[in-house]
């Protein structure tokens, strides 16, 4: 027993001392680097290396997986420039975390945005909460619904049931993996509106939700959904995922067209800087360069998100080689709409989806 646990002590010091040792390798690597905190595989990486070559400034990516591991990080470490989405840029403003954008070192102009995402910039600034005042978008979309076009009927009881397609037992579904778009559809289904939900309306939706997922069969996944619907394989019927990743898809399968029902979440990504940035010059250096028409052009190309530049937007939307035709690619391209709301900034609210969402979860 004594020799066990002298080798354990052992080990366990050998641990410690070579995750310090990372840790300094770490921060030896990006000290002199321009460190960019964002979600997986949503950048051209062509652009990275290109922006390096000009510009001589090594670029190291950090990635998250949702905006809520990204609001826990971003508040005890140091990034140089992050890019989250308008309410993780609410919650980050409020805690006085972020740095306001200087406009006179950004190049783009505001009168490039496109007009549909102008409009939800109006929207968004007359809810209260000005997101131009941190942040340039980067990408911005929608919360919709990919469809079997080949299964008979299933377009014509999307187009009666809308969100409450998912708790339809005759149809295989996925619901998306976030507590903030689980009960967005979930709300809509039941006709209450998101921002002023109530404890009582969220727990119709959490019941709403157990009744999809542990009785109607419905999968929770994420991302998951990009590798397995290529190749015009449909492992579901109707699936929950953002307008960018329905481009994507779509592009791979021509078995799949998108749906955006009356009522939907429209989200806007943008650049942040946050105040315990080390490389501020550099960040303005990489909002500019991503911002330039040539830069917008392929990253929207190879993305699938709606840029932020109409120049830019109508060029895509008008080119052949895309195949943007407007009864599949080119709706979920174009951010369709109706009636929008945007999930905003409310601590009480995000507990009561949160605490409800593992209730859920373990409900299957």
């Amino acid at each position: 027993m004594k020799n066990t646990r002298k080798s354990k002590k052992i080990k366990k010091i050998f641990s410690l001392t070579f995750i310090m040792a990372a840790l300094f390798i770490l921060n030896a690597c990006t000290s002199n680097a321009l460190v960019i905190y964002m979600p997986k595989e949503y950048i051209s990486e062509d652009l990275i290396d290109a922006f390096e070559q000009e510009t001589g400034i090594q670029v190291a990516l950090r990635y998250f997986d949702s905006n809520e591991v990204l609001l826990t990080n971003a508040k005890v470490n140091s990034y140089d420039l992050i890019i989250p989405s308008d309410y993780a840029i609410e919650e980050l403003a409020a805690g006085d975390y972020l740095k306001p954008l200087d406009w006179d070192r950004i190049d783009f102009d505001k009168a490039d945005f496109s007009v549909n995402l102008s409009n939800a910039i109006d929207q968004l600034n007359t809810g209260g909460f000005d997101i131009l005042e941190y942040s340039l978008p980067y990408f911005w979309g929608t919360v919709g619904l990919i469809y079997n076009n080949t299964k008979a009927g299933l377009y014509e009881d999307l187009v009666e049931e809308e969100w409450n397609i998912l708790n339809n037992p005759d149809y295989s579904k996925m619901i998306y993996d976030s507590s903030r778009d689980a009960f967005m559809a979930a709300l809509y289904a039941n006709n209450f509106e998101m921002k002023n939900a109530t404890s009582t309306e969220i727990n119709v939706a959490k019941n709403w939700l157990i009744d999809a997922y542990s009785k109607s069969n419905a999968s929770i996944k994420s991302d998951e959904i990009l590798s397995e619907a290529i190749d015009n394989n449909t492992p579901y019927d109707v699936a929950m995922v953002y307008s960018g990743d329905a481009v994507y898809i779509l592009q791979e399968n021509e078995k799949y067209s998108y749906f955006v029902p009356t009522w939907t979440n429209v989200w806007i990504d943008g650049y942040v800087i946050p105040k315990n940035t080390k490389h501020e010059d550099w960040a303005y250096e990489f909002i500019n360069f991503m911002s330039t028409y040539d830069a917008l052009l392929d990253n929207a190309t190879e993305m699938g998100y709606s840029p932020i530049s109409e120049a830019v937007y109508q060029n895509l939307y008008q080119d052949e080689e895309f195949n943007w035709d407007n009864d599949r690619i080119g709706y979920a391209f174009s951010v369709p709409y109706t009636n929008f709301e945007f999930f905003r900034y409310d601590v009480d609210l995000k507990k009561l989806m949160d605490d409800a969402w593992e209730l859920v979860i373990l409900s299957n």
